[in-house]
């Protein structure tokens, strides 16, 4: 049995009608950019996520970028986010002329507390990026007591965690690339806040901040298609997410000889997440069988190399099949290959 890993195509087939229609009401009234459908959209995420405002961007990428601008973070200022993390994180820190401060990560991929507080340096350090990994948050009140203390800002990177995130930063920077919980059918994104000069202020900076040309402003809309495409899915974000749970249930009770993710209460499942020290052999066994898995790495530039715990993690760590899309079957199927690949005497 083939198993693929994520199929965009069967998540549209439940909803082509849907789709279609308000695809064709967007196209024939030519309502493409900043419309209703964005507004909408805007507060269908602010009312899910629990903030008053939210700005709909381009992509995940610019909403940690428009976040670090509208805070004022630029030359010469640091900002400490974790060495587990895509790139984007670090490289929006770079491309407003700030430095990137990495710090290292605990057994569970989340960003090590106890490093952020020996890395912050009064007057240098202007912000923390904590990055909710694969659905999993980092620990909030104890980082908001960090940020607080040392009157620090926090950027939220909760682009793997929506439906987990109760909004604790000053933006919660969320992406809607296809194969996220809440996926877009192209590029998408957005910031939730509960501050109202930041939500202003990203507003005029994702359209090129027409009031005051002098201030630099950047094209991020998100443009009306897709909004209307959201405001469909996000009416069934929580069967996904009850869903996804299912599933992952299903390889919490019956996998074994691997190391697990845990199940906190709190957290939603973006991704499945194993750990094994012979994650590359899984993986090509997996492949050679029919099932397509991720391997859990996001590298970096020579100029910022990966700190030893996340290192390991990355090597590690493998992503099972874990969408809404799935059934029962393909994901005992999994399970199943799992299982054969470690009861191999070669294992």
């Amino acid at each position: 049995m083939k198993v693929r890993f994520f199929n965009p195509g069967l998540g549209y087939l439940k909803i082509k009608k849907e789709v279609d229609k308000e695809i064709q009401r967007v196209l024939n009234a030519g309502d493409l950019i900043l419309r209703e459908d964005g507004e909408r959209f805007e507060q269908n995420l602010a009312n899910f996520v629990g903030t008053k405002y939210a700005v709909g961007l381009n992509s995940g990428t610019d909403a940690l970028y428009l976040s670090l601008k509208a805070i004022g973070v630029g030359q010469g200022d640091e900002v400490i986010t974790s060495s587990h993390t895509f790139v984007a994180t670090a490289q929006v820190i770079a491309q407003l002329g700030a430095i990137p401060v990495l710090v290292d990560i605990d057994e569970d991929g989340l960003m090590d507390l106890e490093e952020v507080k020996n890395a912050i340096i009064p007057l240098k350090t202007r912000a923390i990026i904590p990055v909710h990994i694969a659905g999993d948050i980092c620990d909030m009140v104890s980082l908001k007591e960090i940020a607080d203390h040392n009157k620090i800002w926090i950027i939220e990177d909760a682009a793997q965690a929506l439906g987990a995130v109760k909004p604790v930063g000053s933006t919660q920077c969320f992406s809607f690339y296809p194969a996220k919980i809440l996926g877009a059918y192209g590029d998408a994104g957005a910031i939730t806040t509960n501050e109202k000069e930041i939500y202003n202020e990203i507003k005029e900076l994702r359209n090129h901040y027409k009031k005051d040309y002098s201030k630099w402003g950047i094209n991020s809309r998100l443009d009306n298609l897709q909004a209307a495409i959201l405001n469909i899915k996000i009416k069934y974000l929580p069967e996904v997410l009850a869903r996804r749970k299912e599933i992952s249930e299903m390889y919490l009770e019956k996998l074994n000889g691997v190391g697990l993710p845990l199940n906190n209460e709190q957290r939603v499942w973006q991704d499945f997440i194993i750990r094994t020290e012979k994650r590359n052999e899984l993986y090509d066994f997996l492949k050679e069988n029919g099932i397509e898995t991720m391997k859990n790495e996001y590298p970096f530039t020579p100029q910022y190399p990966k700190l030893p715990m996340a290192q390991r993690y990355e090597e590690e760590t493998l992503r099972l099949p874990c969408n809404e899309n799935l059934t029962d079957e393909e994901i005992q199927e999994v399970i199943n290959k799992i299982k054969e690949f470690y009861s191999s005497p070669t294992a």
